[in-house]
């Protein structure tokens, strides 16, 4: 506890007696008592040689459960390991260095720091720091050129993570940093150290271009974005076409299947490609299996009913099923078929939630898509 406030009373002997209050406010100053204390009890770092004088090494991190007068500014000290002056430490608790480093010369440290606090008397606590030198970079980082569809019911995109970069670095030791064409930043971004893609703001239908790079500091590469918002429209929906398949995760469907699908769909509805497009992806009831919700754009296959399209499908399941080797439950258009009510008498709706959007992205393709909903009921 640290304070007290009392109230005294005094009273007299007379007859009424006579009294008076008054108030004793009371501080309990606080005694050093606790030692600063490091987040870890030893640290281990690599770096990597001929960094620039100044580079920060290590963030080295204390807390002091005493109050603020007997805690920080804390005072850092090198006890040992640096007979040489080549690293030194600011009263923030940054370790930088102060000469060049060259593992020929010598390729490990090993400090002895001491941090006090500002107490009478200081308290201090001891800590050391493994310092292993590498040899700089050699290689350029590699990065991955990602194409992102993105399904918006309506005629702009409300935002959100569309998608992660991967790069990847021969240099066991390297730390990727990723960054994004200043000119686009208003309307998206990228983490810097993971490569998650954000978009802001409500963006228009329509395909963006946007350019990335990732360095390792001493090395640059560049990748090509492209971001694709297509607009579905409860036409679309009402005409679209549900696939399950078994055992799949919408990751494994992009990575592995979506491409060669997409292809084979092409030759057996004789569509283009690019007509076959994913509305929804999302697991289904058992979750281990997959909805995949379709549309065949109209421009292509307006000769063609959908019933005719669905029939192609059911009956090419078997060659499909070969050619992926995965398997498909069930290709339904129509749920009416499982009720027991005539057709006509019965009425499907194809929704989407656009609340619940979610994004499934692989190295090389990422897709944003709503949930979606099938219902169908007798009208009578």
């Amino acid at each position: 506890i640290s304070g007290y406030t009392l109230t005294v009373q005094a009273s007299d002997n007379g007859s009424p007696p006579k009294l008076n209050t008054t108030t004793v406010n009371i501080d309990v100053s606080d005694v050093n008592d606790n030692p600063p204390v490091f987040s870890k009890g030893n640290y281990s770092v690599i770096i990597q040689e001929n960094k620039p004088i100044g580079f920060s090494v290590l963030q080295l991190v204390v807390t002091d459960r005493d109050s603020s007068h007997n805690g920080p500014p804390f005072l850092f000290t090198i006890l040992s390991g640096n007979e040489e002056r080549t690293f030194q430490i600011t009263q923030q608790g940054v370790l930088t260095t102060s000469a060049a480093l060259n593992r020929k010369v010598r390729d490990h440290y090993l400090l002895h720091v001491k941090v006090a606090d500002n107490g009478k008397p200081p308290l201090s606590s001891l800590t050391y720091i493994d310092i292993r030198v590498i040899e700089e970079s050699i290689y350029s980082p590699a990065i991955l050129p990602l194409e992102i569809f993105i399904t918006a019911f309506g005629e702009e995109y409300s935002g959100g993570v569309i998608g992660k970069i991967h790069a990847t670095d021969q240099d066991v030791y390297d730390t990727l940093t990723y960054s994004l064409d200043p000119k686009m930043e208003s309307l998206f971004s990228v983490s810097s150290t993971g490569g998650k893609l954000i978009a802001h703001k409500r963006l228009d239908v329509g395909q963006y271009l946007l350019n990335v790079t990732v360095t390792d500091g001493k090395f640059t590469t560049a990748a090509d974005i492209t971001v694709h918002i297509r607009q579905i429209t409860q036409d679309i929906l009402n005409h679209s076409i549900a696939i399950r398949f078994a055992n799949l995760s919408p990751e494994e469907f992009i990575g592995d299947y979506w491409r060669n699908f997409q292809r084979a769909l092409r030759n057996i509805l004789g569509v283009r490609r690019n007509d076959i497009q994913i509305v929804s992806l999302q697991p289904s009831d058992p979750p281990s299996n997959l909805d995949v919700l379709l549309n065949i754009e109209k421009s292509s296959s307006s000769h063609h009913p959908m019933r005719i399209l669905l029939h192609k499908i059911n009956s090419s399941v078997p060659d499909l099923e070969e050619i992926l080797g995965v398997r498909i439950i069930d290709v339904f258009h129509k749920l009416c078929a499982g009720l027991d009510c005539p057709l006509k008498f019965c009425e499907e709706k194809v929704t989407v939630d656009e609340n619940v959007m979610s994004t499934h992205s692989t190295a090389r393709l990422s897709f944003v898509t709503p949930r979606h909903h099938r219902t169908a009921v007798c009208l009578c």
